[in-house]
Parts: structure tokens; sequence; C-alpha cells
């Protein structure tokens, strides 16, 4: 009996083993060929410095990334759910024709994820196409009812890239964008997700402060473009429908640039855009990021910045972190950047989600673009750098508002840290790309 049992464990562990050891074997492997693509020295050391000209940067940005910048646009800085979802709501409830949405986040909840799905209910029932693309790993938790009411009253809704058997390999490939676009004609972009965590005005640890933009004019269709690719990926249909690429009439005065990123191999154009926008920095650099996990060539790039003048400030989350794995990696890469004179700080009061940009205020990026390996190498992301002044100076604004509420780091103090804990941290960052 006893060697009956014996013999029936050891066949337990084999199995399980047989298991374990490929799975092992395939995240090391992924980790390292993600982090090798996201660590690839692509950094833009001769950009056209910004404060000289910043129509002639985004003509430069055009040549790294591939997207054109245009003339005539209206961009409009939204913070927190308090802005944002007023501003998404009424878009779709004046909606004519068509609604196009894509986001990674939807949770459940008792407000927000209701108030969109009833909305998109709405909207269909009186007629508008309403196409809706779900990232599947993102909105795990989504409301089955919720789903269920929509397509009842003949929302299109998809999930991108769900577990299969046969196509596992591209689980690991997220669509991270936000992208709401409205009869061709005005689009939003930025950080928000559909959850409660993002209503209010980031006054408590309920609610997470955020950045979105709405976009009026030519660069609307860049916005299009990045939903059609997220639907044709999920559904293998192309539009072509005229009426989803309106003619796009002027509607300010603003430059901007839309950025599509779809990481393959190499550099991506996220990861080119953020390289650009440092490299070309003068003055000031100021960078809010959710989740900032800068790669080795990023670092050297941040801090080549701050060693040739410009002033470098970094605000990121602090005790209020959604991903407690990803702050410890952060704190990895601090001990360089602190000593280099760039000065970093923790938000306090909530989770600060922010993916943005600004810098020599004249240049400003608000998007989903995380500061990290997996938005670098992996996930879909899209983002707006406009060119103006004014939308600059109002970002400068907000970040010093935003510093008001941080915690400055101390580089004494993160030297002080435990042995046990800095390497905590290092294991942390070795495997950035997966966290």
């Amino acid at each position: 009996m006893t060697a009956h049992y014996f013999s029936a464990m050891m066949t337990v562990v084999s199995v399980i083993l047989s298991l374990l050891v490929p799975a092992i074997a395939w995240f090391v492997y992924m980790t390292l060929a993600i982090n090798a693509d996201a660590n690839r020295q692509d950094l833009v050391n001769a950009a056209p410095p910004i404060a000289d000209d910043p129509s002639a940067f985004l003509r430069a940005l055009h040549g790294a990334t591939g997207e054109p910048p245009s003339h005539g646009n209206q961009v409009d800085v939204l913070l927190n759910g308090e802005e944002i979802f007023p501003a998404m709501i009424d878009a779709i409830r004046a909606s004519r024709e068509t609604v196009h949405f894509s986001t990674y986040v939807w949770w459940k909840g008792d407000d927000i994820p209701d108030r969109f799905a009833q909305l998109f209910c709405e909207t269909a029932q009186r007629g508008v196409k309403v196409r809706i693309v779900i990232d599947s790993e993102g909105s795990e938790s989504m409301s089955t009812e919720l789903l269920q009411r929509m397509e009842a009253a003949g929302c299109q809704v998809v999930f991108f890239r769900r577990v299969r058997w046969n196509t596992w390999m591209r689980y690991n490939h997220r669509t991270h964008r936000r992208l709401l676009i409205v009869d061709g004609e005005v689009g939003f972009t930025g950080g928000v997700g559909i959850a409660d965590e993002w209503s209010g005005r980031a006054d408590n640890a309920q609610h997470w402060r955020d950045t979105h933009t709405r976009v009026r004019g030519p660069a609307v269709s860049s916005l299009q473009a990045a939903f059609a690719d997220n639907w044709n990926q999920t559904t293998m249909e192309l539009l072509l429908n005229a009426r989803d690429y309106p003619p796009l009439e002027h509607a300010g005065g603003m430059e901007a640039c839309i950025i599509v990123s779809t990481p393959a191999f190499g550099s991506s154009a996220a990861q080119r855009t953020m390289a650009a926008l440092i490299s070309g920095s003068t003055r000031s650099l100021q960078i809010t990021n959710a989740y900032f996990v800068p790669t080795p060539a990023f670092i050297e790039n941040l801090c080549a910045a701050s060693r040739r003048g410009v002033d470098v400030k970094i605000i990121v989350p602090g005790p209020y972190h959604d991903m407690p794995l990803v702050r410890r990696a952060s704190w990895h890469v601090w001990p360089k950047l602190l000593s280099a004179g760039v000065r970093i700080y923790e938000y306090q009061p909530t989770m600060i989600h922010c993916k943005t940009l600004v810098t020599d205020s004249e240049v400003g990026l608000v998007g989903s673009i995380n500061f990290d390996p997996r938005s670098f190498a992996l996930n879909l992301e899209c983002g707006v750098v406009v060119a103006d002044a004014g939308v600059a100076t109002g970002m400068e604004r907000t970040f010093a508002a935003d510093l008001t509420l941080c915690k400055q780091i101390d580089l004494p103090a993160v030297n002080a840290r435990g042995i046990l804990t800095r390497a905590g941290d290092a294991v942390c960052y070795w495997v950035r790309a997966q966290l």
C-alpha cells in the first residue's frame, strides 16, 4: 500500500514538473526577449530642439514614428472623472451614425460601468451603429449581465484576444488603447477606464487621478484608424464605410500628431515618441506616469537630459498603487536617476493613473502609454502629441498642482534601504516586461 501510494505520488510530481518546467522556461524566454526589444538603443540623440520650433519637431516625429502631424485641431485636456465622463457621455448622446469605443479596463462597479452600458444600449436602440472592443485580460471582471444587455440592445461587442489553446502565444499582446470616436468627428483618448475608481475628482483614495483628451479636427481620422485596427484584429472585418471617415474641417488652431503604436519587432512608435520628446527637451521635462519602469536606455536618456541642464521632474504613484510589484521595480532605477539630478515625486492622496509628458512649455503628450516595456514592446497604445503653448502651459499648471500633493524622493533614504529590499526590487525590475 505504501509503495503504491509512493508510486502514485511520484507520477503526480512528474506530471506537475512536466507542465511547470516548460511554463517557467517560456516565462524566462519571453521576459528576456521582450526586455531585449524594449531595451533596444533607439534613442533620438539628435532630435530637433522642441523650444526652437515645435512644428519642426512634429515633422521630425513623423519621420520617427510614421504618424503625420495635422493642422487645425482643437485638443481639450480633461482632468479626472468629473470632467472626463460628462464630456464622453455628452458626445455619445449627440451621436447620429456611429459610436466606436475601445477600452482596456471595464470592471465591475455600481455606477460608471452600468451608466456606460445603459448609454450604449440607448444609443444603439435609436439606430446608431455601436461597436465596442474590450480587452479580455484588462476587463476580466466585467459583468456578464452588462455584456448581455448591450448585445441584446444591438451593440456589437467583441473581446480582444481571448485566451485559446491555438492562439495563447498572442495573449501576452494586449490592446491598452482607450478610444472613443463619435461619428468620425470627435475623438477621445487618454488613460481613463470604465470603472468606479475613475469617478469623482481624485479627492480621496477611492477616486483615482487621471488625464484624458477630447480631439476635434483632422487628427480624429487617426484615432478612427486606431479603432479600425483594433476592430480588424478582433473581427477580421475592415471598416470601409465612407461614413466612418467623414471629411474633417478645421476645428481650431492646434497642430497635433496621433501616435498609434502596434509593437512588432524592434522599437515601437510609443517607444520612439518618448525617446524623441526626452531628447528634444531643452529647458524642462515633466513626466507623470502610473507605471514608471524605464529600460536602461531610457534611464540613460533621462540622465543625459538632466546633465545637459533640462529640469527633469517625474511624478509616480505613492502609497496607493494598484500594482505594488511595479512600484518595487520602479524603486530599482531611482538611485541612478536621482544621482543625475532627476527629481522624483510620489503622489500621496490616491492612485495617479496619468500617462502624460510636457516639455519646454511647448509640447504635451497625453495617452495610454505607460513608461514600461509592456507598453513599448507588447501592448497596442495610443496617444496625442500637441504642439501648442496653451495646452502645454495648462499641463504644466496641472503638474505643479499635483506636485503639491506629492512627497519628494530623497537619495540618501533610497540608498539606505536594506539589501533584501534592494534585491527584491532588482528581481521585480528583471521581470518588468511581465508585470
